[in-house]
């Protein structure tokens, strides 16, 4: 398995030229046309299309693009446990929404690492759709998050409740003029457009987790965040919840792959929930 090659292919696609993916990869742009060449002759089909705008991906090249990606994280995830002091018998891939670290996430895995001092963690924060697909590729083990799909390979148990608001940073009662899209999942954002009858006036949609709350608050705008994320702004005043608005059900999962091992996973979960329960 040549992942330097698989990476040149990578940058290729990304970029959409070799002279990009000889700057990604730290390579001379002839040393990127030689790898792909050798990549294609092994996997007897071609990968791009060049022309003098770049390069564009065949069907095999777009067929090749998962299957590259796994073995180079897989790699990835070798040289890591591979690197483990004697001290750790166990690693686990963790994930968690952008949203969540800063409320309970960050306190959560310091906790982690003294009740599990066995345990090497490789950890990492994403958006729901990414790490719905990290878990579904086996480049992650778990991982916390409120939009989850649900797989039969992954199992999955709600960590909390919670409910996405309305708030607004203006006291302005005509909210409507105000509105600003946030995402917080493709079906529940349909809901929320089809119960309300609203399309955002301010022509933005905000996918930044946590730090839209900041947004709503400097803008004197208003969006719907989960109550969780955004409690201390409500207490402060900061934020205002807007009356007369219904509110919906966004609780959040802890999902693992079921080929965790169960102790391991049991462990983590516990420790989750623990964590929860002292706050």
């Amino acid at each position: 398995m040549d992942i330097t090659s698989f990476r040149t292919f990578l940058a290729a696609a990304s970029t959409g030229s070799f002279s990009g993916a000889a700057k990604r990869v730290n390579a001379s742009p002839s040393s990127v046309t030689e790898r792909i060449k050798q990549l294609e002759h092994r996997l007897g089909a071609k990968l791009f299309e060049r022309d003098k705008r770049g390069c564009r991906l065949t069907a095999a090249g777009r067929k090749f693009m998962s299957p590259a990606r796994q073995s180079v994280r897989a790699w990835e995830i070798a040289q890591h446990d591979v690197s483990l002091p004697e001290e750790f018998t166990h690693s686990v891939a963790f994930g968690g929404q952008y949203a969540l670290w800063r409320t309970m996430l960050t306190e959560w895995l310091f906790e982690a690492r003294t009740t599990l001092p066995h345990l090497a963690f490789r950890a990492s924060a994403g958006a729901s759709a990414r790490l719905n697909r990290d878990l579904a590729d086996g480049f992650l083990d778990m991982a916390v998050l409120y939009d989850p799909v649900f797989r039969r390979d992954i199992s999955s148990e709600k960590l909390f409740d919670d409910k996405l608001v309305l708030v607004s940073g203006s006291s302005d009662d005509n909210w409507r003029e105000h509105y600003v899209r946030i995402e917080w999942g493709q079906s529940l954002g349909v809901e929320i457009t089809s119960r309300l009858n609203i399309t955002p006036a301010a022509g933005l949609v905000l996918d930044l987790g946590n730090q839209s709350a900041r947004w709503l608050i400097n803008q004197k705008m208003c969006g719907f965040m989960p109550k969780r994320l955004v409690q201390s702004n409500l207490d402060s005043g900061a934020l205002r919840l807007v009356a007369d608005v219904p509110d919906f059900d966004y609780p959040a999962f802890i999902c693992w792959r079921r080929d965790l091992e169960t102790e391991l996973a049991a462990d983590l979960i516990l420790s989750l929930k623990n964590n929860l329960k002292s706050k």
